[in-house]
């Protein structure tokens, strides 16, 4: 073998040049993100979940490392885009960047490139109140000439809720303008808050109506993303009566969107309200009033829970971006709860992933296709099992919980 290896060294140092080149080549250019057979986002061929961040500064990405995101939405500074993949590269982050024109090619082969975004929430109704402040064409317009300039990266766009005449608060008559928006885009999402901007806790199942809405005004042709609140500080609400959203509040809307077909969560972190005056009885301020401002206002123990979250999405990144299964998973409830299930198979393993969608406690029986009495069922991260009966087991769930069942067939 030394021999060998000896004869043909010199075909072996070529081999090697060129594996280091590709290496390289890879390391320098650009990832191809393009959308899988289940509407998932594939970066260079893998299912990739992206966990956003919006509207930060290139500072935060370091700060905010223990929270798990992996994608930042949004130059919160003066960075070009360019500046902002560099900084996102050093923590092994993505970006989606504002589209301009003129730094397109000096970003599009950035192995930190996710993708583009052009001026956030365009349906917003105009001074008319009868059409979207950015016209439609002109987001078309746009969308073309990005494609026109880079074909490797999708486009990115979040609209309102106005086009969902379930959630409340919706400014349009006719919505049928909506359909539109398909050739505008090639990943569409959403941002609602129910406490954050109405103070109205009994509406978190607002987030998962939005995004069945935005399916079927979008021929669920695209991928669907939704932006999550995470801590108080909104301008629309009387900082005396304001509240955090608690932690378990926020785990059940970022289940809630990914169980109704979300391939992708994002997160709302800006506060205009100092801490002290939040849900402070004795503030004077006033709606609107405050002069106060950060980036990201999220209180520790959402902090904390954030870090839980998007951790354990990560983990799960190959089972969420699957196929679904359908009718493997039968559920019945007895209590004040609505649990909603999305079903997956993954190497041998079936995973049933479950929210209560409402404030009341329930309990549910879950018939199994081919589930064994005395199967042990996981639910992960909760450090717990539940052994099955024949063809069923239990589980109780109270208010806006989430489980997660793992099932080794």
């Amino acid at each position: 073998m030394r021999k060998y290896l000896v004869e043909i060294g010199g075909e072996m140092r070529i081999v090697l040049c060129i594996l280091s080149f590709l290496l390289i080549f890879a390391s320098v250019y650009g990832t191809v993100v393009t959308i899988g057979p289940n509407k998932e986002i594939l970066v260079d061929g893998k299912p990739f979940f992206p966990i956003m961040q919006w509207a930060q500064s290139r500072s935060r990405m370091a700060e905010q490392r223990s929270c798990g995101f992996n994608t930042y939405f949004g130059q919160g500074d003066n960075s070009t885009a360019l500046e902002y993949a560099n900084e996102a590269r050093k923590h092994g982050l993505m970006v989606i960047v504002a589209f301009k024109e003129d730094e397109v090619s000096f970003v599009k082969e950035h192995p930190a490139l996710l993708g583009w975004y052009y001026r956030d929430e365009p349906d917003m109704p105009d001074k008319t109140g009868k059409g979207p402040r950015i016209p439609i064409k002109e987001s078309i317009s746009v969308y073309e000439k990005l494609k026109s300039l880079d074909k490797n990266h999708p486009m990115f766009l979040t609209l309102t809720t106005n086009y969902s005449k379930s959630i409340e608060g919706s400014k349009y008559d006719d919505v049928s303008f909506y359909k539109e928006y398909k050739k505008a885009t090639d990943i569409i999402g959403f941002d609602i808050y129910p406490i954050y901007g109405n103070m109205k806790p009994e509406c978190l199942w607002w987030v998962a109506t939005g995004v069945t809405d935005l399916r079927k005004i979008v021929d669920d042709k695209l991928p669907i993303y939704a932006w999550i609140e995470t801590n108080a500080g909104s301008k629309w609400i009387t900082p005396s009566r304001m509240r955090h959203p608690y932690p378990y509040e926020i785990r059940a809307e970022v289940w809630m969107a990914i169980i109704r077909g979300a391939k992708a969560i994002g997160y709302f972190t800006h506060s205009w309200v100092e801490p002290s005056e939040i849900g402070n009885p004795n503030s004077k301020l006033k709606r609107g009033q405050s002069k106060y401002y950060t980036q990201f206002g999220v209180p520790p123990e959402n902090q904390k829970e954030l870090g839980k979250i998007n951790t354990q999405i990560t983990k799960l990144t190959p089972i969420i971006c699957s196929a679904d299964v359908i009718g493997k998973v039968k559920e019945e409830e007895s209590g004040g709860g609505d649990v909603e299930i999305l079903v997956k198979e993954y190497e041998g393993k079936l995973y049933i992933f479950a929210v209560n969608m409402k404030r009341g406690e329930t309990n549910v029986k879950f018939k199994v296709e081919g589930l064994k009495k005395g199967t042990k069922i996981e639910v992960d991260e909760e450090k717990r099992d539940i052994v099955a009966e024949e063809g069923m087991f239990e589980d109780n769930f109270k208010e806006h919980a989430v489980h997660i069942y793992i099932i080794s067939r």
